[in-house]
């Protein structure tokens, strides 16, 4: 039965968790060959004005305080407003943002900033320059989780946009590379972190809180 219910849900989301996979694999495979510097590099500096602009909107898209307005707004559609939705949400809200904080005090890592220094690595002055506790990157925990339960939560007839989910999560992560907060191996693990986490946490609300008038998303 809990076998059953954990292949039902990667069936019913296979735009998101097939790109995942292609992404995990493409990935891995840069990081074998390619520096650190090489990986960051080629990102952050390329950049013009209306990248910088875009990165930033993009970059939002794992902000702890983005998250949780969009995944409390859904509440408005009645199809949502169900003991499922609001308990599998109120644990992701809680054990994301704590596996992000635990994470970054146990690695300390540098971030580029301070790996490299202001006069080598672009970014935007509207944003911060940080420089400590660099691993994982926590927007990219939270986007792809996010994206992830967005996609969980979806009819059967919508699932398709889940790719673009997916696309919009690992936007997120090209950004943290863009914007100098973080190397391609923060957004690496933040990426699969995000998304075992949200995985669980789901198949967990599934398999053990009956939802009532929920939404049909497996």
């Amino acid at each position: 039965m809990i076998y059953t219910t954990f292949k039902n849900i990667l069936k019913d989301n296979l735009f998101f968790f097939i790109p995942f996979l292609v992404w995990v694999i493409i990935g891995g495979i840069l990081l074998l060959n390619y520096s650190t510097n090489d990986l960051f590099f080629s990102v952050n500096q390329s950049y013009n004005p209306f990248l910088d602009k875009l990165n930033t909107v993009l970059s939002a898209y794992g902000r702890g305080d983005v998250i949780p307005f969009v995944l409390v707004s859904l509440l408005l559609i009645p199809a949502y407003r169900n003991r499922n939705y609001v308990l599998t949400t109120l644990i992701f809200g809680l054990m994301v943002p704590s596996i992000i904080f635990l994470s970054k005090m146990f690695f300390n890592t540098p971030r580029p900033l301070k790996y490299y220094g202001l006069e080598k690595v672009h970014t935007v002055p509207w944003l911060d320059n940080l420089f400590e506790t660099s691993f994982p990157s926590g927007h990219t925990v939270g986007a792809f989780g996010f994206f992830l339960l967005l996609s969980l939560y979806l009819p059967k007839s919508l699932k398709p946009f889940s790719f673009l989910f997916f696309l919009l999560a690992l936007a997120c992560a090209y950004s943290r590379l863009y914007l100098g907060q973080h190397f391609f191996s923060d957004v690496y693990a933040g990426s699969i972190i995000g998304t075992v986490v949200t995985m669980l946490i789901f198949w967990l609300g599934i398999h053990y809180v009956k939802p009532k008038n929920t939404a049909k998303h497996v």
